[in-house]
């Protein structure tokens, strides 16, 4: 039984992801962001019970690091689709980048929306889709990171390789015309990772995260 439960949640999981980029790419669809966490939640539930269901214990702990690069990858792809492709983010390549797409004063696109939004000329909802959005979108890499690769359980590493992400993205986002080149965007992304990333290593989740891809144990 649990053999069969297994074989269908993989055959779901596989169905799903299809339909995930059919729906997310296709040029007349919106995907909002409750139905990109619903797409996400139902994957990681299904991949689970295709990785986990009915296996002993003992084969475990290796299909616990696969089952997190599987999230990571699944996440990163709808990363780059929301910062390059996205329809619901209006996404779309140009051929060349402009200096008003670029701002090097930090903190001055948060204060710009807050003040927008007191003066009632936005929604709550676009600041939070863009303020909060920022702060969410690579929080996500503070456990990833950590758990499948034991370097990124440094800070100094972990910080490094998100500011250096992070920028890539920025300067790629310019060069396409997808996007703007904001420090205020590297501030909110690498404050939500790092976030996460202490939440994780000051509390209980650490041990797990490191058990994921555990130290070789010395002979």
């Amino acid at each position: 039984m649990k053999t069969l439960l297994r074989g269908a949640a993989t055959l779901l999981t596989a169905a799903l992801l299809c339909f995930n980029l059919f729906y997310e790419l296709a040029p007349n669809l919106v995907v909002g962001p409750e139905k990109k966490f619903a797409f996400a939640a139902a994957f990681a539930v299904l991949l689970r019970i295709a990785l986990f269901c009915g296996i002993p214990e003992a084969q475990r702990q290796r299909r616990r690091r696969l089952y997190m690069q599987l999230l990571l990858y699944y996440y990163m792809w709808v990363l780059a689709n929301v910062l390059f492709f996205d329809n619901a983010f209006g996404r779309g390549f140009t051929t060349h980048a402009t200096l008003e797409a670029i701002n090097l004063e930090p903190l001055r696109t948060i204060k710009n929306y807050l003040l927008a939004y007191g003066y009632g000329n936005i929604s709550l909802r676009l600041v939070i889709l863009n303020l909060a959005g920022n702060l969410i979108a690579f929080a996500p890499m503070g456990v990833f990171l950590p758990a499948v690769f034991r370097w990124q359980r440094s800070i100094f590493f972990f910080t490094a390789t998100l500011t250096l992400a992070i920028t890539a993205v920025e300067v790629a986002q310019v060069y396409t015309g997808t996007g703007s080149c904001d420090i205020d965007d590297l501030i909110l992304n690498l404050a939500g990772a790092l976030i996460v990333y202490i939440i994780c290593r000051v509390t209980p989740l650490c041990h797990r995260i490191c058990s994921i891809t555990p130290r070789p144990k010395k002979e």
